[in-house]
């Protein structure tokens, strides 16, 4: 597949290619890349490790924002992409922007941002050397996302760490919903409209016959093999669906690591929150290093 592809380093309104060996600081900055992608153009940001080789082998970290946010700007991207180059983990730190209008998308990879991640994956490994499986996070939508692509694309997922999700299917394809709990039967619940009342008012988007149909869909087999790092904040209001995923996760037979900071959803700029919020990041890459240093 053929996609057109722009680089343009965040903040200089200049192209410019790759050059063999050390990356220069310009490289070193975030870069903003854009592709075609089913007809539209499409944005996604990398950034490259501190002392960049192009002869190195790397890892892809995805991380994928929530709700409103964008590739550039949402806070565990940032975090990320700091504490990569203060641990020095030898990844590329791809941080795309989803849809904001068709939230669903981004919330079931299998109703469109799933595809448009392998196009990305795809552009990627033709400017850089790379593992050929992803380190994927995400937070809130995004980690709704990264969980179930994990599950539905197991070939391409080296771990994942999904946080603060507002839902979560569990791999036997049950449903988890924010303050509502478990759905045993995902398509017929989401299918009736007297349920609407039951969630909160922002999850009612749930309701349609499209997302119906892939709100329960399960774990392929071979995603058992994929660690798991499940974190949340004891003071969000998902936190309690969120520890009901991490021992589905155990019951059913993952390898599950798990993290409560003590933090709500929301209010990362208030004083009091602000060094737990930290913990995402800094636990995140700390689980991928734990992965990427045993040969599995």
């Amino acid at each position: 597949m053929h996609h057109r592809r722009t680089i343009i380093c965040f903040g200089i309104l200049s192209v410019f290619l790759f050059s063999p060996g050390k990356a220069s600081a310009e490289q070193q900055d975030l870069l903003r890349r854009t592709l075609e992608f089913k007809g539209v153009e499409r944005t996604y940001y990398v950034h490259l490790p501190s002392g960049y080789e192009a002869e190195k082998i790397y890892w892809p970290l995805v991380t994928v924002h929530g709700g409103g946010g964008n590739g550039s700007t949402h806070f565990l991207a940032k975090d990320i992409r700091s504490v990569v180059d203060e641990m020095d983990l030898d990844a590329i730190v791809v941080s795309p922007s989803f849809s904001n209008e068709d939230m669903q998308s981004s919330r079931f990879p299998a109703l469109g941002e799933g595809a448009f991640l392998q196009a990305i994956l795809e552009d990627l490994h033709a400017q850089y050397k790379l593992h050929p499986k992803i380190l994927l996070t995400g937070y809130s939508r995004g980690g709704q996302f990264s969980h179930r692509f994990a599950y539905s694309y197991p070939a391409l997922v080296k771990a994942v760490a999904p946080f603060a999700a507002g839902t979560w299917t569990t791999p036997d394809g049950k449903l988890l919903i924010e303050t509502f709990g478990m759905v045993d039967i995902p398509d017929k619940f989401l299918s009736n409209p007297d349920n609407v009342h039951r969630v909160p008012e922002r999850l009612n988007t749930l309701f349609t016959p499209r997302v119906a149909g892939v709100a329960g869909i399960p774990a392929l087999p071979q995603a058992r093999d994929i660690p798991f790092l499940i974190m949340c904040g004891s003071l969000d209001t998902r936190f309690e669906i969120a520890r009901h995923y991490a021992k589905s996760l155990e019951t059913q037979g993952y390898k599950v690591t798990t993290g409560w900071p003590r933090t709500p959803h929301g209010s990362r700029d208030k004083e009091e929150y602000k060094t737990e919020f930290k913990k995402y990041g800094q636990r995140a890459v700390e689980f991928f290093i734990d992965i990427t240093s045993v040969e599995q």
